[in-house]
């Protein structure tokens, strides 16, 4: 089928084109240390809606966000000083390890290229494997138990249900695991490396018409984090009332 859509790798090289005007502006911020070029175009796994991300380090005690167009790409900037970011190393935001651990530096600095290290080093190692709180594990049977209703009643919004359950599972198996956690985008294929079972039911879940085969897979995804999908007594600390 024609399409006037770029491909992967024409995505990629115009928005690493872009990447020295980005660079020329992102120059222009005041107390400016170094600057690291992420995601995934940094990765070089751009698509044609891909925008360029980068993380700034600063000097001073502020932090801050910037969006805006260079060359009609998309551009999100990231500024930190170096203790914050370890901060939120400290903190185990996945994210911002990953930025860093895959990240290219573009503008180097003594402290921008120590973080990376240690963000290699902490992406590395993952995080500590966390099981499901009690809370969480009825929260997810709940929602694969809608989905069964739903797919016994031929209902269409079991797509969506079923969906939203699978997130749920996926975040308790990546946690479970002591995976780093991963945009949607690429569970996939980070499954696919680890867990090709896995990845195949996900995908059998995305792709079949089905709605008996979809609720299967599901429930396969959900047991991989709570065992089965029996409830169990629980709940939550009774807290002081405002």
């Amino acid at each position: 089928m024609p399409t006037d859509r770029p491909t992967l790798s024409e995505a990629q090289a115009r928005l690493a084109a872009t990447v020295p005007a980005a660079l020329r502006r992102i120059r222009e911020t005041p107390g400016l240390l170094g600057v690291l070029w992420c995601g995934s175009a940094a990765r070089g796994e751009a698509n044609a809606h891909s925008d360029l991300d980068f993380h700034v380090l600063v000097g001073g005690n502020e932090r801050w966000r910037a969006n805006y167009v260079v060359e009609g790409v998309p551009v999100e900037v990231f500024h930190n000083p170096a203790r914050k970011v370890r901060a939120m190393f400290a903190a185990g935001q996945g994210d911002t390890i990953t930025m860093f651990a895959e990240g290219r530096v573009l503008l180097p600095h003594p402290e921008l290229d120590a973080l990376v290290a240690e963000a290699r080093a902490l992406h590395a190692a993952g995080p500590a494997p966390r099981p499901l709180t009690g809370q969480e594990r009825f929260r997810l049977i709940e929602e694969v138990m809608d989905a069964r209703a739903l797919a016994d009643a031929g209902d269409p919004l079991h797509v969506l249900v079923a969906c939203r359950a699978a997130e749920l599972a996926l975040e308790g198996l990546f946690g479970l695991r002591g995976w780093w956690r991963v945009k949607p985008q690429r569970w996939l294929p980070t499954l696919q490396e680890r867990d090709p079972a896995a990845a195949h039911d996900l995908r059998t879940l995305l792709t079949t018409p089905d709605a008996g085969a979809r609720q299967s897979v599901l429930e396969a995804l959900a047991v991989r984090v709570t065992g089965d999908l029996t409830y169990q007594e629980g709940g939550s600390e009774p807290v002081s009332v405002p």
